[in-house]
């Protein structure tokens, strides 16, 4: 019987076993842990695959740049892959656990430094472990008037991570890759890397300008495994002036005025008079913002409208509507400046939507909100604030099973209307409900559906991948990329994009990677599986 509680796939455990003594003479004894309690929170998966597939062998804590260069050294001396992750906050895409049974987990959240901070032209240099909130209680400390774009989980979550994954925030920053300036990387070699103008001794621009000279090579290190990434640049907002901040949520009834929605607001949009990633909530993403927990842990959810295992009849929802006061969709966007300006551009904002929708929208701004919590939230993520609030979308359903599928539309009203109903129709067919967002981009539209089920039934865990599955295969065939998935999706989503993109992420690998150490399986980039 092994000692470990899983072996990377080809390795052998005596040499398993001598790459841990390696690991841990580098290391120490509690930087390198193969126990099964100090594996255990890289399990807590939500996906419908067993925990089984994707046990890890080992964690490791690096603490340097240095320690990464001799981990890999040792990883290339036995092939131990390594998975890395940055805080393990990648909910709804797989948390921290690898993609692939045996492979140890790199775990930089013990890199914690904020290297540097420029408030006067708005940018930090960060190390992997820091939170979104550990850069705001900078901020506050130091009294510097600067917001980071932060990502629905806020707080527990990291710029380095969140960025390399290429997620979206709710400020005008909101595409965090196209807002971050400069990496420092560590490949499989060993060779330590700075993109951009790090190159350049004693670079004065690193974070300042992105381009550097010669190929662009930062976006091959996003949603990718060629390298480690030890230190990011990210560009931060300065914070208007008082009264220069203005959140707002329009509510609107009926499923079938989205189109009508984004009709009225993407004039707007492009024409920065709305400057935000905006985002059009459904009523149930908006409502589940509610559910909460009572002293005795017993949760709100939607069986308490509907005891049923299917998904929710349209009646229950418009009850849940209405004991929430959600509704069908829910517009959230926010203006920046001076006061001045943003009186101005209220007018047209608000013009626009009363000439369109009259009595039918309902407009609410801070001062008709009053201390209501979800416009509380939503307002501090269009300003980058890291709120600590229980997000309540994982009680929906219970049971802690979620799989976010994002596909991509063209801003357009017919295509987001056609996705949302297809979307809706094959959920439903499987017994689920259709929960999700609209993150409006500069011209595109992250479509997030949250899958939600219970991970405890077997019936629903196959249902749910059957029904992931359908949902990738036809919005792949009306033409719509998935932006980011699950570990458990990663290898199909990759062949959605066709075998040409995955010949030139298999040839950069091997000339990056040629051992596999890093990552095996990240994005369907696997030399272990062929093309």
């Amino acid at each position: 019987m092994s000692s470990f509680i899983a072996l990377p796939k080809g390795v052998k455990e005596e040499d398993f076993a001598k790459a841990i003594r390696e690991y841990r003479a580098l290391l120490g004894e509690d930087r390198v842990r193969t126990d099964p309690a100090s594996l255990q929170s890289y399990l807590k998966i939500m996906i419908p695959e067993t925990a089984e597939l994707h046990k890890p062998s080992a964690a490791m804590y690096p603490r340097t740049v240095a320690e990464i260069q001799a981990i890999v050294a040792i990883a290339n001396k036995y092939k131990t892959p390594l998975w890395t992750v940055s805080t393990g906050k990648n909910m709804g895409y797989g948390s921290a656990a690898p993609a692939t049974r045996g492979q140890i987990v790199l775990d930089l959240k013990t890199m914690k430094k904020i290297v540097h901070v420029d408030e006067e032209l708005g940018y930090c240099l960060v190390e992997p472990g820091v939170t979104y909130y550990d850069l705001q209680q900078y901020f506050k400390k130091h009294k510097m008037n600067l917001w980071v774009d932060v990502p629905a989980p806020s707080s527990m979550a990291s710029p380095v991570g969140n960025t390399m994954d290429r997620g979206v925030g709710y400020s005008p920053y909101g595409e965090h890759f196209l807002f971050s300036c400069g990496m420092e990387l560590v490949l499989a070699n060993g060779d330590v890397i700075r993109t951009g103008t790090g190159g350049v001794q004693d670079s004065t621009s690193w974070q300042a300008y992105k381009w550097g000279h010669g190929s662009y090579v930062d976006g091959i290190f996003t949603q990718s495994n060629f390298g480690i990434l030890t230190k990011l640049g990210v560009w931060l907002m300065k914070g208007p002036p008082p009264g220069g901040y203005f959140p707002f949520l329009m509510k609107f009834p009926k499923v079938e005025m989205l189109a009508d929605i984004i009709k009225t607001f993407m004039p707007l949009r492009l024409a920065t008079i709305i400057p935000n990633a905006c985002v059009v909530v459904n009523a149930g993403w908006e409502a589940a913002g509610h559910f909460t927990y009572d002293k005795n842990g017993k949760g709100t959810n939607r069986d308490n409208f509907y005891k049923g295992k299917g998904s929710l009849p349209p009646k229950v929802f418009q009850q849940i509507m209405d004991k929430y006061s959600v509704g069908a969709w829910n517009f959230y966007a926010a203006l920046y400046g001076s006061p001045e300006q943003v009186a101005l551009n209220w007018k047209y904002v608000s013009g626009a939507f009363r000439a369109k929708f009259g009595k039918s929208v309902e407009i609410i701004t801070e001062k008709e909100a009053k201390d209501d919590p979800i416009f509380e939230y939503r307002k501090q993520l269009m300003m980058g604030g890291s709120t600590l609030q229980e997000f309540g979308l994982y009680n929906w359903r219970g049971g802690g099973g979620s799989m976010w599928f994002a596909p991509v539309a063209a801003a357009r009203p017919s295509e987001c209307d056609k996705q949302m109903r297809l979307a809706t129709e094959i959920l439903n067919k499987f017994g689920f409900d259709y929960v999700s967002e609209f993150i409006v981009g500069w011209r595109d539209m992250h479509h997030i559906i949250d899958l939600l089920y219970d991970r405890n039934q077997p019936d629903e865990m196959a249902k749910a991948y059957q029904c992931f599955d359908e949902l990738l295969r036809v919005f792949t065939k009306n033409g719509w990329g998935t932006y980011r998935t699950n570990i458990a999706f990663m290898d199909k989503v990759s062949h959605s994009y066709g075998p040409e993109m995955r010949k030139i992420h298999y040839t950069l690998k091997r000339a990056l990677d040629p051992n596999n150490i890093l990552a095996p399986g990240k994005s369907g980039i696997n030399l272990d599986i062929p093309l």
